[in-house]
């Protein structure tokens, strides 16, 4: 009754050594000094070591992680449980996405980006990666808040990271959700779609450029980035100046 448990958290405490271990080597300290509870930046890793360090993990498990999954996982011990958990396979990953599904998530998830973008839906490439649209740290945390109510999940706003284009995006929740719309909050929040037009309406980021003062949920979304370190204070203080210029 009790293998299944022992054998993950054997798998755990192996994974846990190995990270350690790869760890250690990228900011040349003694593995047996490296503390897995501690965070990363304490341990020494910083923006040049964190591409050495997600490139050395991949080598070694055979698992993709992003530095801003580090964000999520911000010690040794949560990383290996996330390898760890990635590497049991199928039964504890997302199932794959019914491409049908992908469809419809992709135009629920393009117009909750018009929204947020102030433009209309179809100026938005589905392939274009969130940061060529004008996606900041703040239109981040909205944006996946809407997909959260929409859809039922709690994805943090580092996932437009780990998923980094709407097509992207959209194809990750139809896995989790079957492309399920659980709540109607996303639908009192999507304008109306209107049809193209030569209007010579400005492209999705220069709308972004030109976004109005904060909301009260922006700046709401914008100190849980901050809590949740997300985003530093001073990028929080400077998105705050850019958005009240």
């Amino acid at each position: 009754m009790t293998s299944e448990p022992t054998a993950a958290s054997g798998a755990h405490g192996d994974i846990l050594a190995e990270l350690t271990a790869v760890l250690a080597g990228v900011v040349h300290a003694d593995p047996d000094r490296v503390d897995p509870e501690q965070p990363f930046p304490v341990l020494g890793l910083d923006s040049l070591l964190t591409v050495e360090f997600v490139a050395a993990v991949a080598q070694r498990f055979g698992v993709r992680i992003t530095g801003a999954a580090l964000y999520e996982y911000s010690t040794p011990a949560l990383l290996a449980e996330h390898v760890a958990a990635v590497r049991r396979g199928a039964d504890e990953a997302p199932a794959a996405a019914d491409p049908g599904a992908s469809a419809e998530v992709l135009q629920v998830l393009r117009e909750q980006l018009a929204r947020i973008l102030h433009c209309d839906h179809w100026e938005i490439d589905g392939g274009a990666a969130f940061a060529e649209l004008g996606i900041d740290s703040i239109l981040a945390a909205d944006f996946v808040a809407g997909v959260n109510r929409a859809y039922g999940l709690s994805e943090r706003p580092v996932t437009v990271h780990e998923h980094p284009s709407l097509a992207a995006m959209a194809a990750y929740v139809a896995s989790r959700t079957r492309g399920t719309v659980t709540s109607t909050a996303l639908d009192a929040e999507i304008r109306p779609a209107s049809a193209p037009a030569g209007t010579g309406q400005e492209p999705p980021a220069a709308a972004a450029a030109q976004r109005p003062p904060l909301s009260q949920e922006e700046v709401v979304a914008l100190l849980d980035a901050v809590r949740g370190d997300l985003i530093g204070v001073d990028e929080a203080a400077a998105l705050l100046a850019d958005r009240s210029a």
